[in-house]
């Protein structure tokens, strides 16, 4: 197969993993409130959790997680075991979990289907993270505004990675790629007081 084919269709793949609307297809399931016209609107675990408990929280953010996974193992297979399936794969199912097609492109903030990518990949990144975010959270913006200290710590975090404990090449490409997206989703959350 060309490579060039081999790159789109392990693309457009990504991306429709990265749709799936879990938190959509939960609300309807369990007869809940449909996430995207309730709570924050976004249709992830944090949203889902508020409106219909912790455990049909916990059920979306696991299947969100699992969607990168996915999308990854399936570009993987297309592409014939080319690394750079990861950033490929990563990157659009991520944006297909921000910006999914099945529901008119009304999605969730794609930490999730990014996360666990990332973990298992590069957790000294997600150890950064979460420093840089607690710092922030707990330090200057005093437990009000989650959304600026997600902005701020996660392209700290892939600078920090990328600086002093570089992974692989491939892996460098999946935190290149999610990152602008993750700041873009969360960036017209910048003035939301939890």
């Amino acid at each position: 197969m060309n490579i060039y084919l081999q790159f789109i269709l392990a693309g457009l793949a990504a991306y429709l993993i990265g749709s799936f609307p879990t938190g959509v297809v939960v609300s309807k399931l369990s007869g809940g409130p449909d996430v995207r016209y309730h709570g924050s609107g976004h249709i992830g675990g944090t949203n889902t959790m508020r409106l219909m408990g912790a455990w049909a929280g916990a059920a979306v953010t696991v299947v969100d997680a699992l969607k990168g996974l996915l999308a990854w193992a399936v570009a993987y297979l297309i592409m014939m075991g080319n690394p750079y399936a990861l950033p490929l794969a990563g990157t659009l199912a991520v944006s297909g979990h921000c910006w999914p097609i099945y529901t008119k492109f009304h999605g969730g903030m794609g930490l999730a289907t990014a996360g666990a990518m990332v973990l298992l990949l590069s957790p000294q990144t997600i150890g950064f993270v979460i420093l840089f975010w607690a710092i922030l959270y707990i330090g200057i913006f005093k437990k009000k505004n989650s959304p600026r200290c997600v902005i701020i710590a996660l392209p700290m975090a892939v600078i920090f990675t990328l600086l002093f404990v570089p992974p692989a090449a491939h892996v460098q490409g999946l935190l290149i790629g999610i990152t602008p997206i993750l700041v873009v989703r969360h960036l017209p959350e910048w003035n939301r007081i939890e």
